[in-house]
């Protein structure tokens, strides 16, 4: 299995070019989401599986936060590239690893919950 990593909003911005240097040194595929492509599944974004054709192009504006998600062919690499980027000042908090479950989802979808899971544990710990 190769290691995909899927990035919102961060082309063009040091921190993409940090992310890039980062993933490029673990032999990580990145790939820059554009906006048109918000509706189609992140599975077929990271090239698990043929994405539908069919599919109308996302019009809207989409959403502002950088996001990661993170096929990767190991948990070693994913603990590794997870303290790369802690340690090159280059992490992003809206972050989730591509699953049987969720990669089906679009990228809208599972922003949602992202963001929704990490504001509820924001909540927990006072300070975040």
């Amino acid at each position: 299995m190769k290691s995909v990593v899927l990035c919102y909003n961060l082309d063009g911005t040091e921190k993409g070019r940090k992310l890039s240097g980062i993933f490029r040194l673990l032999g990580c595929e990145m790939r820059h989401v554009q906006v048109q492509e918000f509706l189609k599944p992140v599975g077929a974004l990271a090239g698990i599986f043929a994405e539908d054709a069919a599919k109308q192009p996302y019009l809207g504006n989409g959403f502002a936060e950088e996001m990661l998600i993170l096929h990767m062919a190991g948990e070693e690499i994913l603990d590794i590239a997870l303290q790369m980027m802690r340690r090159e000042q280059a992490a992003v908090a809206l972050k989730a690893v591509l699953t049987p479950h969720n990669m089906r989802w679009s990228s809208l979808a599972l922003y949602e919950e992202i963001k929704k899971e990490h504001e509820m544990m924001a909540k927990k710990r006072p300070g975040i």
